[in-house]
């Protein structure tokens, strides 16, 4: 299931350079609802069902999505995604 992988990166925030790259952040991104050429979104209540429910993590994704939601269109760009993400 591609969501596990994306659970492992999630988790282990300390990895994200060198789990990451550019490849890796669109397929997240696109796992979360976005599209392949990096235009479209994820929505919010996506991201938070993702990490509190999917991966039953504990961290504050709301401020998180607030600190990043540069637009404060409640919804994440890929841009956004990846200042997510590292």
């Amino acid at each position: 299931m591609v969501i596990n992988h994306y659970y492992l990166i999630f988790c282990d925030v300390n990895s994200f350079d060198a789990i990451l790259d550019e490849s890796d952040m669109i397929d997240a991104f696109v796992a979360c609802g976005g599209l392949q050429d990096k235009t479209g979104n994820v929505k919010r209540d996506t991201l938070v069902k993702i990490i509190k429910h999917d991966f039953g993590l504990t961290i504050d994704i709301e401020e998180l999505i607030n600190k990043i939601d540069t637009d404060g269109s409640g919804e994440i760009e890929f841009e956004e995604f990846k200042t997510l993400l590292s």
